[in-house]
């Protein structure tokens, strides 16, 4: 048995969860939104949004994009969107764990 959580950080609207999170690691990995969303076959407007929402609620940047097209232009987390996604990936995990403890001890029928 197998115990699903979702996670979701909330200001005004909600704007962080599995699915940015997602995001910011693929955008971490490719240096790219676009190479991110591919890879996650999410539309780049999607994308653009997430980031916008988030970084509206945080009131800080999340990405810092340098233009220059295929070959030169890159996109990188600033030192604050490194932090906000470690952060929720350590909430996420111990959560995710702490609910499958749970689980295990309370839900033996």
């Amino acid at each position: 048995m197998k115990i699903i959580t979702r996670l979701k950080i909330r200001g005004e609207r909600f704007f962080f969860s599995v699915g940015p999170m997602e995001l910011f690691e693929k955008i971490e990995e490719y240096s790219s939104i676009k190479k991110a969303t591919e890879a996650m076959q999410m539309s780049y407007t999607k994308a653009l949004r997430i980031i916008r929402v988030a970084e509206e609620e945080l009131k800080f940047k999340l990405v810092i994009s340098e233009k220059g097209g295929n070959s030169r232009g890159q996109t990188q987390l600033t030192a604050k969107g490194k932090q906000v996604l470690t952060a929720f990936q350590e909430i996420h995990s111990k959560v995710s764990a702490y609910a499958e403890k749970l689980l295990e001890e309370k839900f033996h029928f």
